[in-house]
């Protein structure tokens, strides 16, 4: 292919336009499909809102102050940051100017991971982008996790920058003096935005020590001892800074300890290990097999650092589906450490079908989907009647997405439990979902009793029956559920 005219990068190495082309068609084209995707206001919507509410009108607390049954319990609020982010762009913007900002937020790391391997060739950017893109899927909602995507990919562009093999050139020395300075102040801010910094801590563990094997084995330009030191070091710094750095103080950790409860199970499935989603396990082949390839492929000696930390990501996301918006920026580091670089080329034609797909998918958001709208599925109108007419004794059971609707639209209205999961103990999200499928529930006048139900959205015919049988009234019915309210004074009975 013929060259075409080029523009100097960063490092003063000419990239030719049509890269720069296709890397703004590939972000225009991930920035529109994310919005035709988010097309709903879900529950962690409101929790977020709701929760940024209250920091905004009283700043931040240390016990829940939700209309729940947690309410007045200690409240490890870790995310206050992000949530009261989220509510200040909705009161100034909407929802709708939200959902457009967020779209934003998750889509910028691509930006950058771009940039990163932007001399790599455009199937490796396209490569790149495909990788990244099923993450947005896990994060496609405005909630708290986009900003992790954005600081742990800001770290890893940091790690490549710095650590790489430029210790001995001017680049190096230039931003070795403040780069640990960068790192630490990423953890405070990430402390109290998402506690994704664990990642981080993964990150930098896994990229010290294979390092310190690539020095070790003397491999040619790895990094001096001294520099894998300082890197193992930021990474103790900054379990101290963000320990130090949020309200929750050393509570922080136990915040993290709180998702062992094995109850949120109940209520939500992002915690399911990766091989519990035929569509996680394909993704995550097809990562592992890229991977192995590009370290195939790499110059030998082959480093050691790359493989550990790419392998390592890997396991970590079959763990937990939530963590697969890891994976897309980790490959791209790869990408970036080990793939040979290509010279200014012309390739036109990649960049306009991208372009043209961006085109598209954002004439289809603006004239055919239009903005997200209230999720259906958190039982609308239901939830309305319920906040309407709240029950005169006890609480409303329902969903935790539900639940968070309601503490959004009406403060005072008593439910079991909201989106704050982790805040219950494994006896209150047990008997509250035995009532919600209480066509299974052993002992249902027990969970009723113990979680006070005054009231019940529900929508399995099996569970409305026994309800009834058990002294609920049906008072509201639509296509997402029914409201049950408890006759006065009736007696909690079994089938």
């Amino acid at each position: 292919m013929r060259g075409v005219p080029a523009t100097p990068d960063g490092g003063g190495r000419l990239t030719s336009r049509s890269t720069w082309a296709l890397i703004g068609a590939l972000i225009a084209l991930v920035g529109a499909l994310t919005l035709c995707l988010d097309r709903v206001h879900n529950g962690d919507f409101y929790l977020s809102l709701t929760s940024g509410r209250f920091i905004a009108q009283h700043g931040f607390a240390n016990q829940d102050p939700f209309s729940t049954i947690s309410q007045g319990g200690t409240w490890l609020n870790q995310q206050w940051l992000s949530e009261l982010a989220f509510f200040r762009i909705s009161e100034i913007f909407g929802p709708t100017g939200l959902t457009m900002l967020y779209a934003a937020l998750i889509t910028a790391p691509l930006a950058l991971l771009l940039w990163l391997c932007r001399r790599k060739g455009w199937p490796m950017l396209v490569a790149v982008t495909a990788f990244y893109f099923p993450g947005v899927l896990a994060v496609v909602h405005p909630r708290a996790a986009g900003f992790t995507v954005l600081i742990f990919t800001l770290l890893v562009a940091l790690l490549y920058l710095v650590w790489r093999e430029r210790s001995g050139t001017r680049t190096g020395r230039r931003h070795a003096w403040w780069a640990p300075l960068a790192i630490l102040a990423l953890f405070a801010l990430w402390a109290n935005l998402h506690g994704g910094f664990i990642a981080g801590f993964l990150l930098l563990g896994l990229a010290t020590i294979g390092l310190a094997i690539d020095r070790w084995r003397g491999i040619p330009g790895s990094v001096p001892l001294s520099r894998v030191a300082v890197l193992g070091l930021i990474a103790v710094l900054a379990a101290v800074t963000v320990t130090v750095a949020t309200p929750l103080g050393a509570t922080i950790w136990d915040y993290l300890l709180s998702f062992q409860n094995q109850a949120i199970s109940l209520a939500s499935t992002e915690w399911e290990s990766a091989f519990s989603s035929p569509a996680a396990v394909v993704y995550l082949s097809l990562a592992t097999c890229f991977a192995a390839w590009m370290w195939v492929r790499s110059p030998q000696p082959r480093r050691a650092t790359t493989l550990l930390v790419t392998a390592g990501f890997l396991v970590f996301a079959g763990y937990s589906v939530r963590n697969i918006v890891f994976v897309g920026p980790i490959l791209a580091l790869q990408v970036a450490w080990t793939a040979p670089n290509r010279g200014p080329m012309h390739f036109r034609g990649p960049a306009a079908l991208f372009g043209a797909a961006a085109a598209v998918a954002t004439l289809v958001w603006a004239v055919v989907l239009g903005p997200a709208r209230d999720d259906p599925t958190l039982g609308f109108p239901v939830a309305d009647y319920a906040i309407a007419h709240p029950p005169k004794h006890g609480r409303i059971v329902t969903y935790a997405g539900v639940g968070s609707y309601i503490n959004w639209r009406s403060p005072s209205t008593p439910v079991v439990l909201n989106g704050w999961l982790e805040q219950y103990t494994p006896e209150e999200l047990t008997d509250n979902y035995r009532v919600l499928r209480a066509g299974q529930a052993a002992d249902l006048p027990g969970a009723l009793r113990r979680i006070d139900a005054g009231a019940v959205i529900v929508h399995l015919h099996s569970a409305i029956q026994r309800l009834e049988r058990a002294g609920f009234r049906p008072e509201y019915t639509s296509p997402e559920g029914t409201y049950l309210v408890r006759v006065p004074k009736a007696k909690l009975t079994g089938p």
